[in-house]
Parts: C-alpha cells; sequence; structure tokens
C-alpha cells in the first residue's frame, strides 16, 4: 500500500470512529485516555518535526531545506515520524491530559531522508553522510500533550480531583489544576498554552526584526525585501526554546517565556540569505529582482543581548470554561458564575505592548516616546484580544463590535481606560508595558447596547 493510500484509509478510518461515537460526553475513561494519549502523540510529532528541520545535512543546508521542497516530501518525513519511539516513563496522565515525550536518533533521520529521496526523487541528491558530524545532537526529543473533545465540553461538571483508577503504560498523577482555573477544561488549558506561545513567537521575531546589521539597517529590512524571507524567519521562529514551565495566573490568562540566542539569529539570517540567493533545488527558483544581501556576522559587533527573551500571554476561550454545578437532585440550571455575569465575562484580558525612541532622539523625550509607543501598542493588541474572546461555541466578541458600530464604539472607549502597568526599560533601549481589562466591563458595555441579552451572555437575535 503506498503512502497516498495509507493516508486515505487512516482518514476513513477516523471518520468511522467519529460516526460511530457521536456523544462525547459517552466515552468511557478508557476511550477518554486512549484518545488524548492519541492526541498526545500526534502533539509531540508535529514539535518532533519542527526540531527535525533545524538539522544540518551539509554546511549550507538543512533539513528544512529538503521537506519544503514538496507537500509530498514534508508528509512522509511525518509518515515516518509515526514511528518515532516513546521515552520510558515519560508518559502521564491525570484523567484530562496526556503528557508524553518521543525521540528518534539522528541516524534515524539520516535513513529517512535517504529513503525518501529514492521514493520521491527532487531533483537534487542530499549527500547526507556528514549528518553526524555537522549536528551535536545524537537524540532529538519533543513532547506533547493532549486531552479529549469530551474533556472540553462546556457545561460538564468539573471532574473530582483524585487520581483515577485505572492505568497502563501512562504513570497516574495527581491532577493539579492552577488557583482560579478549576472551572476551566484541560483543552481550554492547554489552549491558552499555545496561544501564548503563538504571542511570544510573535513578539520575539519583533524583537529580531530591530536588531541592527550595520548602522543604517535592520533586520527588518531584510527580510521585508520579499514574503519569501519573511515566511522563512517565521519557521524558523518555531525552534524557539521555552524557558522554564507555563505560568498559569489566578486571572484565567497564562504566560509563557521563549529565547532564542543571538547566535541562532546570526545563523537563521545567513542561512535564509544563502537560500534565498542560492536556491537549493528547482523548485525554489531565485527571485524575479535582485535582492540587497548583508554581512550578518556584522550584527555582533553592535553588542546585542546574548539571549533574546520575549513573555507570550494568552486567555481562556469562553466555551471551555464550565458552568457551575447545580445542587445534587436539583433540575434547577446553574447560576452565572457572578451576579449577572456569564462565564465568558469573569476573567481578565492582558497584552504587552513594545516601544522604541524615535531615530536621534535622546534623553528624557526619547524615554517618553518609546513609554507612549509601548503604551498605543500595549492597547492595539489588547483590541486583538479581546476581539477573540469567546462567547459561545460559534461566536466572538468581534462578530458583535463588528456590525454594530455602537457596539464598536462603546468598546474602544472602555479599552482607553484599559489598566497600564509600569513601564519596564530592557537593555536595547525599548520600552514594554502590559495594559488589561476584566471582560466584564466588556460585557457591561455590550450588554447596554443591547448587543448580548441578559444575564446568559448569549447572543441576542440579530
Amino acid at each position: 500500500m503506498n503512502l497516498s493510500s495509507r493516508i486515505i484509509a487512516w482518514s476513513l478510518g477516523l471518520w468511522v470512529s467519529a460516526a460511530m461515537v457521536p456523544a462525547w460526553a459517552q466515552l468511557h475513561p478508557g476511550q477518554e485516555k486512549l484518545l488524548a494519549k492519541e492526541a498526545a502523540r500526534k502533539d509531540a510529532q508535529r514539535n518532533l518535526l519542527e526540531q527535525i528541520k533545524g538539522l544540518k545535512i551539509d554546511a549550507a543546508t538543512t533539513v528544512r531545506d529538503f521537506v519544503t521542497q514538496s507537500d509530498q516530501i514534508n508528509t512522509a518525513m511525518m509518515e515516518h515520524l509515526r514511528g518515532a519511539r516513546v521515552v520510558p516513563g515519560s508518559e502521564t496522565w491525570d484523567g484530562e491530559v496526556y503528557k508524553m515525550e518521543m525521540e528518534v536518533t539522528l541516524q534515524q533521520v539520516k535513513a529517512a531522508i535517504e529513503q525518501i529521496q529514492r521514493t520521491y526523487p527532487s531533483g537534487r541528491t542530499y549527500v547526507t553522510e556528514n549528518m553526524t558530524t555537522l549536528n551535536q545532537e545524537v537524540t532529538i526529543r519533543a513532547q506533547g500533550q493532549g486531552t479529549t473533545r469530551g474533556a472540553s465540553m462546556p457545561g460538564a461538571a468539573a471532574p473530582a480531583q483524585a487520581a483515577p483508577s485505572y492505568g497502563g503504560v501512562a504513570a497516574i498523577v495527581t491532577r493539579q489544576v492552577p488557583p482560579g482555573w478549576e472551572n476551566v477544561t484541560a483543552q481550554g488549558r492547554l489552549l491558552a498554552e499555545r496561544a501564548a506561545r503563538v504571542d511570544a513567537m510573535r513578539k520575539l521575531a519583533e524583537r529580531i526584526r530591530g536588531i541592527r546589521i550595520d548602522a543604517n539597517t535592520t533586520v527588518r529590512d531584510f527580510v521585508t525585501q520579499a514574503d519569501v524571507i519573511n515566511g522563512r524567519l517565521e519557521s524558523y521562529m518555531k525552534g524557539a526554546r521555552q524557558v522554564g514551565p507555563t505560568r498559569f495566573l489566578p486571572d484565567q490568562t497564562c504566560e509563557v517565556d521563549l529565547e532564542v540566542t543571538i547566535q541562532d539569529v546570526v545563523k537563521w539570517l545567513q542561512e535564509i540569505q544563502e537560500w534565498v540567493v542560492h536556491p537549493p533545488t528547482p523548485f525554489n527558483p531565485p527571485l524575479a529582482y535582485p535582492i540587497r544581501t548583508y554581512r550578518m556576522e556584522r550584527i555582533m559587533d553592535f553588542g546585542p543581548p546574548r539571549e533574546i527573551r520575549e513573555t507570550g500571554s494568552g486567555t481562556v476561550r469562553g466555551d471551555t470554561i464550565r458552568a457551575p454545578a447545580a445542587p445534587s437532585g436539583s433540575s434547577v440550571a446553574p447560576p452565572p458564575t457572578q451576579a449577572g455575569v456569564p462565564a465568558w465575562a469573569t476573567g481578565v484580558v492582558s497584552a504587552k505592548g513594545s516601544g522604541v525612541p524615535k531615530e536621534g532622539e535622546t534623553g528624557t523625550a526619547a524615554k517618553l516616546n518609546a513609554e507612549r509607543a509601548a503604551e498605543v501598542d500595549a492597547r492595539r493588541n489588547l483590541l486583538e484580544k479581546v476581539n477573540g474572546v469567546q462567547i459561545d461555541a460559534q461566536t466572538t466578541v468581534k462578530d458583535f463590535v463588528t456590525q454594530n458600530d455602537q457596539v464598536r464604539a462603546r468598546v474602544l472607549s472602555v479599552l482607553q481606560g484599559a489598566d497600564v502597568s509600569d513601564p519596564k526599560y530592557l537593555e536595547d533601549g525599548s520600552v514594554e508595558v502590559v495594559a488589561s481589562i476584566p471582560l466584564e466591563k466588556i460585557y457591561r458595555v455590550m450588554q447596554e447596547a443591547g448587543a448580548v441579552a441578559g444575564a446568559s451572555g448569549q447572543s441576542a437575535a440579530r
């Protein structure tokens, strides 16, 4: 059976399984565990592929250059990773979230590239014999997390905190629910964590674009020459390292710290420039117009920090918050989480903003302008986060804001009154602030404008 047939058969199997289980809430604990385990496995495989893409095939080529030649090759590499080994002792299950680590050896990656090349000739043959000397990693590892859709159903009662009694290969661990997150589903925590990671990568990319290559040029000048260059940098950013564990704050926001070294950045930019000027395969023809090239190693002369770190924030989606359970034996619907306030409006949304002084400014004026720019950026980012808040499974705040000018004006007015933290001054001269606002304020102005109904928080007829 060829690769395409296996993928079709696998997809049909998933479709049949979904058709056989129309009500996820009816899954018994063993099924919950198996589905969460499969989700964790796929997450680990995706993360493993991102790490593998950074490995060198030769002095000027990475695995990323190989797998991005075609969707066929990328899919074939993912198919090989389905056979990756689960690290013994890494599997844990707390009844909601399944965690595992997967690993492959450098030799296995080398063998996979050689086999895929034989199956899908691309026009260029990559010589893999030097991979073991060019890469320090002997074993590549990545963690994956997974939960079930059954655990994410809003309105379901929060599961007990005691560890489940069924086992298997995974170690049974006591569920650790962060304070303030008791009514958030496991899927809600994972989605908030991923949103925080995306936010951190976006901020990290902005910091990198502001790094100076020479006295008159920044990385932004290089990457904005072509969309393909900017996209290439963003793909490299996926390999940024997380520093420390994810922080789940009591206000139902979470924070993730990502970090890259300046040496990483210089190496990425050199590889991207070489890739654009001298495409590795006929499938990546040169740009139709010449680009300006730079000596990326000169970045080190401007004394940027050795490590570049950014903090990303994520918040809970409204549809992943469980409604409080009704008293035992009672058929009365559970009340809102606060007086007249639905579940989605009980949290606090925060967003970070960054600002830099204007060109040529120094002293107090430079500091004040950087602070103002950071505050404007924070409010803009805060608006984006508020717009993305889920009111129900199909509706976000943005749906109301874009359809009702009165609601939009009131929401913008409320955001102008958001709390802004004291400025934080960074080594590179930039300034950071954090703007935050309780979602209850957004709910109240929408309610006054007739955009949402009463205490339930459901959308009114439009």
